[in-house]
């Protein structure tokens, strides 16, 4: 029982000296982090006062200013991109030029480019402007204290080609699907149907027509007016940009005729008397025009140079070379008549 108790005292010295020795080196470490922590902290407050006194020093540097371009001459047209932005040099306490270097944000200064001395060089046109004409302008746009010295580039250049102008058609461009017995019962208007378009010459004797935006339109039932953009084309101005368009939709009923064969090419020593001599025409028609559509309106023919080999044919397929405008889904039967073939009497 005695060495049992032995036993235990012994681990327990064993684990209050290994206790003493992790607290030892705690606080060892303690005293060795609370060092680096003042180190730490002084140097972050010596850096501070480092950059504040730099910030009461005198600096010059260079900062980039944006620009914008107004008032083109109206009978010109802009070719290219003009430089939009300036280098300007500029003197300064750092307090007053940190905040450039921070990205304030700038709005960009207008320039009137009817002001700018013009320069023409054959068909070319131009303008210029001297940058040290913008160093009044640019001074009061600068912070309080900010000296502006000098601006780059020392010269803007800005490039024009004549505007040409003419009309030209405009195109509907689109996809149409129709409800079920639905369909275009007329042809498709466009107000205006053409527009002028100005920009340069090389590109306005280029086109030949403009596009509406493409559209789809689905399930349509009934007639469409709509006001829809057209395509824009890259410098090229169009004048309306819009046009109004109309899609009339109607109701397409069946309606069937009875509509004679005519004969063509028959030699004038034979006769043809074909079987049937008529046809069952069938078609879809919008329904404000079902009484108007007349027989008269389809011509369906058989036609003699159309029979192959030297002898008589014994049938003949039936063409249908007319046909009235909007009418739709149109079949007819027979396909082919039967042909019986008569020497012509002599008169």
């Amino acid at each position: 029982m005695w060495l049992l108790a032995f036993f235990m005292m012994e681990r327990l010295k064993s684990n209050i000296e290994k206790w003493f020795v992790a607290t030892k080196e705690t606080f060892r470490s303690f005293r060795q982090n609370r060092d680096l922590l003042a180190f730490l902290l002084f140097l972050i407050l010596s850096t501070g006062l480092w950059f504040l006194n730099a910030l009461r020093k005198e600096y010059t540097t260079t900062i980039t200013y944006p620009v914008k371009y107004e008032e083109f001459p109206d009978d010109f047209i802009l070719l290219g991109k003009p430089q939009n932005k300036l280098q300007l040099k500029i003197k300064s306490l750092g307090y007053s030029i940190l905040p450039y270097h921070l990205g304030k944000i700038l709005d960009p200064e207008p320039l009137d480019v009817s002001s700018f001395r013009r320069i023409k060089n054959g068909n070319k046109y131009g303008a210029y402007l001297s940058t040290k004409d913008l160093l009044n302008d640019f001074s009061d746009k600068l912070s309080n204290g900010v000296e502006l010295m000098e601006i780059y580039p020392d010269t803007l250049f800005v490039f024009f080609e004549k505007k040409e102008k003419r009309k030209v058609p405009v195109m509907f461009d689109a996809k149409l699907s129709f409800e079920q017995q639905f369909y275009q019962s007329g042809l498709i208007s466009l107000k205006p149907d053409s527009v002028e378009i100005s920009g340069p010459a090389s590109l306005v004797d280029s086109i030949g027509f403009v596009r509406t935006e493409y559209t789809s339109y689905v399930g349509l039932k009934d007639s469409l007016l709509r006001n829809v953009a057209l395509e824009k084309i890259h410098n090229v101005e169009l004048h309306p940009n819009r046009v109004v368009v109309n899609i009339p939709v109607e109701a397409f009923t069946e309606k069937s005729l009875t509509v004679p064969v005519d004969q063509l090419n028959i030699p004038d020593s034979l006769t043809l008397k074909s079987f049937p001599g008529d046809i069952h025409i069938t078609f879809t028609v919008a329904a404000s025009r079902f009484n108007d559509i007349k027989a008269s309106d389809f011509s369906a023919v058989v036609d003699f140079n159309q029979s192959e080999g030297m002898r008589l044919p014994d049938r003949l397929k039936i063409k249908l070379l007319e046909k009235p405008e909007g009418v739709k889904n149109v079949t007819y039967s027979p396909l082919f008549v039967e042909c019986l073939f008569e020497k012509s009497k002599k008169k």
